[in-house]
């Protein structure tokens, strides 16, 4: 499969995916500047069609070649799934959040809507970067903003088992103000979408 997995990881990496690519970026992250960063130097190194983001702890569902083959299907610049989140409170049954069919206001109004699985055209991504601002912003946020700019396609499967820990990088204050740095970045064109379709 033409695919790749980049996983970011501060030691090393001992988990094999069978049927797919590993780019492994190891870095201590401590900030969302350090993080867009480091996702972005990765996928400059991505030697395939596709890619999509694997967090270290995280795990991918048994059947996830047959979900990546037909998100692969759709050839768009970006694809996303439903995702399994597991607690230490709900494991291992999880919950399973229903991501739904995308829109720009959905997308605007919650930008996890493309949160796990997102499966990314290589060279979109690259050209998209190209664009994108660099900082404290939250890379994930920015870059599936802008990839989704003609819609993205959704694939109503379990493409991603999210092991959900109390003190994740997700808390961070850094993290959260580098999303929501990211929801501004977004916000003109939303405005200007917004006045449009009211006129």
């Amino acid at each position: 499969m033409n695919i790749t997995a980049i996983v970011l990881t501060a030691g090393n990496y001992l988990r094999d995916w069978p049927g797919l690519q590993l780019v492994v970026q190891r870095q201590v992250i401590t900030n969302a500047a350090e993080q867009l960063a480091a996702r972005f130097s990765a996928i400059s190194r991505v030697r395939t069609e596709r890619f999509f983001f694997l967090d270290d702890d995280d795990d991918l569902p048994a059947d996830y070649l047959d979900v990546l083959a037909e998100c692969s299907a759709h050839g768009a610049p970006i694809v996303y799934t439903d995702e399994l989140v597991l607690t230490p409170m709900n494991a291992p049954v999880g919950s399973v959040i229903s991501k739904g069919p995308y829109s720009r206001e959905r997308h605007y109004r919650n930008p996890t809507l493309l949160h796990h699985l997102v499966l990314c055209d290589t060279r979109a991504a690259i050209t998209a970067i190209e664009r994108l601002p660099r900082g404290h912003y939250w890379p994930e946020f920015l870059l599936y903003w802008e990839l989704a700019r003609s819609g993205a396609p959704y694939v109503p499967r379990v493409g991603y088992v999210w092991n959900k820990r109390e003190r994740g990088m997700h808390l961070w204050p850094s993290t959260i103000g580098g999303q929501m740095r990211a929801i501004l970045h977004a916000r003109p064109e939303h405005i200007e979408g917004a006045v449009c379709a009211s006129a």
